[in-house]
């Protein structure tokens, strides 16, 4: 069973994700330039699963809008390797108004420029945990909530719409599907909701 430390719940990504974007507007309204930044850091991460370092690495010119994927760069067996991410149409359009924000403010946007760039540079691995680590206390989340959970959240939320393990391995990278096993076991919700309704039964 994932830990239940591991992952957000459908309550906790909704709070999440209402204030991230409401600090991009505010942001955006005042010439600010974090909160647009840290929200598409929160949708991005939220809505793909990658891992901290795949999104560190994202170029602007991964980004195809017309088929609607990202390109990125995974290592398996400690080799780089291409592999093309599908994405949704919501996340396809908020990179889209993203890009355009970017050009209009005179941030770096050219194909080989990083896709989450602050104003002293592309953000590292430690920098994007930073932004989400704020973005969590901003949300009144639980600190526990690294950055990595939001892959953990994309795992078991995929698999809980889908029931397609292969489709969760092939969303998250995985080599193996027995990397992605551990979403396929009982999750700490479900176990909660099954217990209340033993202790419950209907008539």
């Amino acid at each position: 069973m994932l830990d239940r430390t591991k992952y957000l719940d459908v309550e906790e990504v909704r709070r999440l994700r209402t204030v991230a974007e409401a600090w991009a507007v505010t942001d955006l309204a005042a010439g600010r330039r974090r909160g647009p930044l840290v929200w598409m850091l929160v949708d991005l991460a939220l809505g793909s699963g990658l891992r901290v370092g795949e999104l560190a690495r994202l170029k602007v010119g991964d980004f195809d809008p017309k088929r609607r994927a990202l390109r990125v760069w995974r290592l398996k067996r400690r080799e780089p390797i291409q592999e093309t991410l599908p994405l949704s149409r919501g996340l396809t359009d908020h990179l889209g108004e993203f890009l355009a924000w970017m050009a209009a403010a005179g941030q770096p946007h050219g194909p080989k420029d990083a896709l989450l760039c602050g104003e002293r540079g592309p953000l590292t691995t430690a920098g994007l945990a930073r932004a989400w680590s704020v973005a969590i206390h901003r949300a009144g989340l639980p600190a526990h909530y690294s950055i990595h959970s939001a892959r953990h959240t994309r795992g078991t939320s995929l698999l809980a719409a889908t029931g397609n393990l292969r489709l969760v391995q092939q969303a998250l990278g995985h080599k193996s599907i027995t990397s992605t096993a551990v979403y396929a076991g009982v999750t700490f919700d479900a176990l909660q909701q099954g217990l209340d309704a033993a202790d419950n039964p209907t008539e």
